[in-house]
C-alpha cells in the first residue's frame, strides 16, 4: 500500500468535499475500489473511521474532509487543492514528500524533436565535421507554427536523422519539402506530443506530410492520420524498386482498409495506382531505400 493516497480516492475526495458545500453530509459505497484505498490509508495512518466508515457505506461529512485534510498536511502529502491543481514534478518536490508521476505533464508529453536546415557556422571546437542539420528537442507549443506552410513528419528516426543530411546526395527533395517543419513521428510516449502538434496543424489548416516506409503500415499511418500529403519516390522507382521482401507479412492487418481506401479514389489519382499496387502485389519499400527525387501526393478523402 502506497504512503499517499491513491488518485481514484483523492478524485471522490475532491468530488465529496465540493457536494458538501452544499449539503450536510454525502455519501459512497464502501466496497468501491476508491473508497476501499481510503480505508486501507487511513488504517495505515492509525486514522479512526469508526462512525463515518460502515460495510455497505461511508458517511462523509465536512468534519470527516477536514480531518483527513489535516492527516494529509501532517505527512506532507499534497492536499486535496494541490492534488486537483496537477502540479509538476518540481512544484510537488516543493510540496509533498511523496512524489505522484500520474500528476502534471510527462517530461515527453510536449516534447518532440525537430530537424532544421544546417543555420550557422558557429560550432565548438569538439565538433570536427559541422553537421548538416540540426536537431532540437523542444516543447512544441513554443513553435511558431505562422512560421510553416508545410510540415513533415518522418516515421523512421535514422531516417528523420538524415533528413537534409542525404540532400541532394541519395534524394532530392521537393522544395516545400525542404522548407517545411520537420518532426520525428516517435513511439510510445515520443509520439504524445507529436499527436498534439499533428492536431494543431490540423486545426491550423497546414499542409501535414507523412514521410515513411511504402509499406501497410507506412500507407495506413498516412492515410488514417489527418495527413493532407504523403511523400513518396517517384511511380517509376516504386514500380522498379519496392519488392515483397520489404512487405511485412506482419503487417496484414492493415491491407483491407488500404484496399478500400484505394478503391474510393478517382482512377486519375497518382496515389490510387500506388496503393494499389502496395496491396494487390504486396511491393513494398523502406524509407531508407528511396532514392532519387521526392514528390508530394495529395491525400483525397
Amino acid at each position: 500500500m502506497s504512503f499517499d493516497l491513491s488518485d481514484r480516492a483523492r478524485s471522490v475526495l475532491c468530488n465529496v468535499k465540493q457536494a458538501l458545500r452544499q449539503t450536510r453530509e454525502v455519501q459512497r459505497a464502501s466496497q468501491s475500489p476508491a473508497m476501499q484505498d481510503l480505508l486501507a490509508w487511513c488504517e495505515q495512518q492509525g486514522l479512526d473511521t469508526n462512525g463515518w466508515f460502515a460495510d455497505h457505506r461511508v458517511l462523509f461529512q465536512r468534519n470527516v474532509i477536514r480531518t483527513i485534510e489535516q492527516v494529509l498536511a501532517e505527512s506532507h502529502l499534497l492536499s486535496l487543492e494541490q492534488w486537483q491543481a496537477q502540479p509538476s514534478r518540481r512544484e510537488q518536490a516543493d510540496m509533498s514528500h511523496v512524489e505522484n508521476k500520474s500528476l502534471g505533464l510527462a517530461p515527453m508529453e510536449r516534447r518532440v524533436l525537430m530537424a532544421q536546415a544546417n543555420c550557422g557556422h558557429y560550432f565548438p571546437e569538439w565538433v570536427t565535421v559541422a553537421p548538416s542539420q540540426w536537431v532540437m528537442d523542444l516543447d512544441w507549443q513554443t513553435l511558431n507554427l505562422q512560421a510553416y506552410e508545410w510540415v513533415v513528419m518522418v516515421e523512421n528516426r535514422d531516417a528523420f536523422y538524415e533528413y537534409f543530411a542525404l540532400h541532394p546526395r541519395r534524394y532530392q527533395l521537393p522544395e516545400d519539402a525542404f522548407n517545411a517543419l520537420v518532426i520525428y513521428r516517435g513511439n510510445g510516449l515520443e509520439a504524445k506530443g507529436c499527436k498534439g502538434l499533428r492536431e494543431a496543424c490540423v486545426a491550423a489548416g497546414k499542409k501535414l506530410v507523412y514521410f515513411g516506409d511504402y509499406d501497410h503500415a507506412g500507407l495506413s499511418f498516412a492515410l488514417h492520420g489527418s495527413y493532407s500529403h504523403i511523400m513518396l519516390p517517384t511511380v517509376e522507382y516504386l514500380y522498379q524498386r519496392a519488392n515483397d521482401a520489404m512487405q511485412g507479412a506482419q503487417q496484414i492487418e492493415y491491407l483491407a482498409a488500404l484496399k478500400g481506401f484505394a478503391e474510393q479514389l478517382a482512377d486519375a489519382d497518382p496515389l490510387k495506382a500506388l496503393l494499389l499496387h502496395n496491396t494487390e502485389r504486396q511491393k513494398g519499400l523502406t524509407q531508407q531505400a528511396f532514392q532519387g527525387p521526392l514528390q508530394l501526393l495529395p491525400i483525397n478523402r
